[in-house]
């Protein structure tokens, strides 16, 4: 597990991506502290870069096990998992943050058809509860596709590009920016 020094702002709170291209998937996703086990030892429901260095191992590893990318059921190992403190409004240069962001290389063994995504990661407030994910398919021919997907907990499970759900980039863009689309 590494870390990330914490400057920039890699992601909103409660949103995530994933890039996919050829046989890796690109994870970037912004994870509520107060859904984190045991390691807010002070207990102020943030985490301070003290708190991320003595606990990131168990982190990663709780977080490996409760954020799951497979394709067709087959599950793809999370590689270069990197955790950072997101630079929210509350987060100052190594003082607390209400969330964490994670990054991480999905290795599918092959360009994936049927992505797919699990998410068990929600915090105690309601607006811990929802997620905004959008994936994006890079294809060889330089076309992309998105699609942006609601992750709750009664809907913790999504594939991306079903037959059902399948559209242009451009479809993609303006549904996101309109919320049409959970």
């Amino acid at each position: 597990m590494a870390t990330l020094p914490a400057a920039a702002h890699l992601m909103e709170n409660q949103q995530g991506t994933l890039n996919l291209v050829d046989a890796r998937g690109y994870l970037v996703i912004s994870l509520p502290v107060s859904a984190l086990r045991g390691v807010d030892d002070n207990r102020d429901g943030r985490l301070d870069s003290r708190e991320l260095q003595r606990h990131g191992g168990s982190i990663e590893r709780d977080l490996r096990s409760r954020v799951r990318i497979s394709d067709g059921g087959v599950a793809a190992p999370l590689e270069g998992v990197l955790l950072n403190l997101s630079a929210d409004e509350q987060h100052r240069e190594g003082g607390p943050a209400t969330h964490l962001v994670m990054l991480a290389v999905a290795m599918f063994p092959q360009p994936p058809s049927r992505p797919q995504l699990e998410l068990r990661v929600f915090g105690r407030s309601s607006a811990e509860q929802s997620y905004r994910f959008v994936a994006t398919l890079h294809s060889a021919a330089g076309r992309n596709e998105e699609d942006l997907r609601q992750f709750t907990p009664r809907s913790p499970r999504h594939e991306f590009f079903d037959s059902s759900a399948r559209r242009s980039s451009s479809s993609s863009r303006e549904n996101s920016r309109l919320g049409n689309r959970q």
